[in-house]
């Protein structure tokens, strides 16, 4: 009998030596995702503007004019950027965007027996971006410089017909925050808020001659959705 039972503890010890090791083999954890890298992308979204023409009142009987315009509309655009992810998770980067608009508004020009027509035809970007990682979901803010092209046109029922009084390129600053988040290894999608102010600028035609103070103002508020590749 106790020939038998030695025999059986021969042939089972390697057995359990084999289980053994399995349970203590630990198992292999799937590595976070990495950031750091270079993407690039498409972006559509919706701009609300808030723009005033200011005139001031020589050639109005002394009462100045604020009128404001206002317009409103649709961007989409493209993106590149580059991202860099740190031992903490913190992500930091850099992004360049542009943006064509379809943002206009035709109001009236009270007092003048005119339309005014407003058009945001393009902007622009180039900012930074600091945000934290949770894995695939990356939450930022980010900051910079921006540009646009404005236009004003007064339009009149007389022998003038549409008149371009400001046709300009606006500089100025941005400020937001969004999420990223990594759907696959190589495709990231994003919603993204960012108000931005283009300042103010004299008009390029005055409207009641020389030395008549006019100007107008930019500022926009964004909602924007991408999508981008992760090279």
């Amino acid at each position: 009998m106790k020939t038998i039972l030695l025999a059986a503890a021969f042939i089972l010890a390697p057995v359990g030596m084999a289980c053994a090791a399995d349970i203590n083999e630990t198992s292999p954890v799937a590595a976070a995702y990495d950031w750091s890298g270079l993407y690039a992308g498409v972006d559509v979204g919706y701009a609300a503007g808030k723009s005033n023409l200011f005139i001031a009142g020589a050639g109005l009987g002394g009462t100045d004019v604020n009128a404001p315009l206002d317009p409103t509309g649709f961007v989409g655009g493209v993106h590149i950027g580059v991202n860099q992810e740190m031992a903490n998770r913190l992500v930091l980067g850099a992004e360049a965007d542009l943006a064509y608009s379809n943002v206009d508004r035709v109001s009236t020009f009270a007092g003048a027996g005119a339309l005014l027509n407003t058009e945001l035809k393009w902007s622009g970007s180039a900012r930074l971006r600091a945000g934290y990682a949770f894995d695939r979901t990356l939450p930022y803010i980010t900051a910079g410089v921006a540009a646009a092209k404005y236009e004003v046109s007064v339009i009149t029922n007389g022998p003038g017909g549409t008149i371009p009084v400001h046709d300009e390129t606006h500089l100025g600053w941005t400020v937001g925050a969004g999420v990223d988040h990594a759907f696959t290894d190589k495709w990231i999608a994003s919603v993204e808020y960012r108000y931005a102010d283009f300042g103010k600028k004299d008009l390029s035609v005055p409207l009641f001659g020389p030395g008549t103070v006019s100007n107008v103002d930019l500022k926009t508020h964004n909602l924007r959705v991408g999508l981008s590749y992760k090279f």
